[in-house]
């Protein structure tokens, strides 16, 4: 993807009054990066100091690049190209983006879903709605980014600053109407989406996640909390209102409600919502609900499975109904979606037991995907799980209890161990799992993923249901720094594919 944009330096920094900048600052401006792999000449680096990296060490190595300015926050010696030094890189990162990219959330109607869990099935299901309706659309998430109908690889959940504000200038260059976008705490917490003028946020749920990053759970809350204050405290932008769209039935749903200015559409099941899911039926073939809003009524009948299912389109439909989307149009097209990729995705290949791949990698997330395991099977679960290394050590006997009580045998396995030593976190998820059930006849441990999913697929019987966790879409696996291809859906295909030549010879 190239973009050919020029910019004056001083242009740039003109909106950061703290930068000391010192050499030629009359410099034409052509790309913007944080990763020395990715400057070219006349480009912009930023310094990020990560956990692992700084990038002010890499300063002679990006001059060497064709870098011709540099944005540090320590002051270090630079040759060979301008220096700005400013209080905190990031903040200037994200404004030297925006301005560079020419403010292109100001020209897009811009939507944020955020949450703990549900932004990618919601933001999917909002993206499929408003293409529905002709609208040309933009979606930046976990699994994808997608641009008009052109699929990109996708950098993260929420890319950083430069990154983000390049796909939504492709967007405008486009003549995007809708950017729809996954935000995640780390996004709102490290200013990568400081900048975006949001027309809509929107809140799924709020359950404990990422403490090993916002160590608290009130910083948590705070950084999700940021979405709702950006909305800032005009009810307009252009001559279109703004909302924010919020889950009743979440606990936290006060704190949302103070940290927003504009309007506020709440949508829920339990509590009294402005759009609200009543007569939930839950089964094998989906979920079925009636539908009470102030723009009428109507019957909904999912492919998605589960309760989670319901709020998740609850959500999407909220936006659209404020978009201005008839109901019936709705109800067509969401009835006719059959669910997102690794999320709660079956794997059928006419075997006569569930395969179900989900990429529940959090409590909450885990402990939904099995509640719905359970109203829709008759055999036993059988789940097969871990947890990521280099993330929330806190959560692993919580998760590990969570499986043991909602599964008739759990295989506990290897996520993405990253730096951490595979057999540690087993240990830690092991010691929840020990709480509920004896090792042999409640669980086994199978380090090896692809050994695990093996044992779980064979252990399964007909009508029984195997659950595979915490991967989901993604297709690798992260041991140490290095990244090995690793498909979950793929992995099971072929084992099922397996077992049932297996059958038919000994047939």
């Amino acid at each position: 993807m190239i973009i050919e944009i020029s910019r004056d330096l001083r242009e740039l920094t003109k909106a950061l009054p703290m930068a000391m900048t010192e050499g030629e600052n009359e410099i034409s401006v052509r790309g913007l990066a944080y990763n020395t792999a990715h400057v070219k000449a006349g480009f912009v680096f930023f310094c990020l100091e990560g956990n692992k990296f700084d990038g002010h060490d890499f300063i002679p190595e990006a001059i060497k690049a064709g870098a011709a300015a540099i944005v540090m926050e320590k002051d270090r010696e630079v040759r060979g190209a301008a220096k700005v030094l400013v209080p905190n890189v990031r903040s200037a990162m994200a404004v030297i983006s925006q301005q560079f990219y020419g403010s292109p959330g100001d020209r897009l109607r811009l939507l944020g879903v955020t949450g703990t869990n549900g932004k990618t099935t919601t933001t999917h299901l909002i993206e499929a709605l408003l293409a529905g309706q002709g609208f040309k659309t933009g979606l930046l998430g976990t699994n994808k980014y997608l641009i008009d109908g052109e699929s990109y690889p996708s950098l993260a959940t929420t890319p950083e600053a430069p990154d983000l504000q390049k796909f939504l200038h492709l967007m405008v260059e486009r003549e995007v109407d809708y950017g729809v976008m996954e935000v995640s705490s780390h996004a709102l917490e490290l200013g990568r989406v400081s900048g975006c003028d949001f027309d809509i946020a929107v809140l799924t749920n709020i359950t404990t996640d990422h403490l090993d990053f916002h160590k608290t759970f009130e910083r948590y809350l705070a950084a999700k909390g940021k979405l709702f204050s950006q909305l800032g405290g005009n009810f307009f932008k252009g001559n279109k209102p703004r909302f924010a769209v919020l889950n009743s039935d979440d606990p936290n749903i006060d704190y949302f409600k103070r940290q927003s200015t504009v309007q506020i559409v709440t949508y829920g099941i339990d509590n009294s919502a402005d759009i609200k899911a009543e007569e939930i039926n839950i089964d094998a073939k989906g979920i079925s609900y009636s539908l009470r809003t102030p723009w009428g009524n109507e019957r909904f009948s999912l492919q998605m499975a589960g309760r989670f299912n319901v709020y998740n389109a609850l959500a999407a439909t909220t936006v659209a109904l404020l978009e201005g989307l008839p109901l019936a149009l709705i109800k067509n097209i969401l009835e006719g979606i059959p669910g997102v990729k690794g999320r709660f995705e079956r794997v059928d290949l006419g075997q006569d037991f569930a395969v179900i791949v989900d990429y529940a990698h959090t409590p909450d997330g885990l402990e939904k995907v099995l509640q719905t395991a359970r109203e829709m099977v008759q055999g036993k679960i059988i789940t097969i799980f871990g947890c990521g290394g280099d993330k929330d050590r806190e959560k692993r006997p919580v998760m590990g209890a969570i499986a043991a009580t909602h599964s008739d045998y759990s295989i506990l396995t290897s996520d993405n161990p990253r730096s951490e030593d595979p057999w540690q976190i087993i240990e830690e998820v092991e010691a929840g799992l020990r709480k509920i059930k004896g090792s042999g006849s409640g669980y086994s441990v199978q380090p090896e993923r692809y050994e695990a999913i093996k044992l779980g697929i064979e252990l399964a019987r007909p009508g029984d249901m195997v659950i595979i966790a915490g991967k989901g879409h993604e297709d690798y696996q992260i041991i140490g720094d290095s990244t090995f291809p690793f498909n979950d859906r793929q992995v099971a295909t072929e084992i099922i594919k397996n077992r049932l030549f297996k059958n038919e010879s000994s047939g």
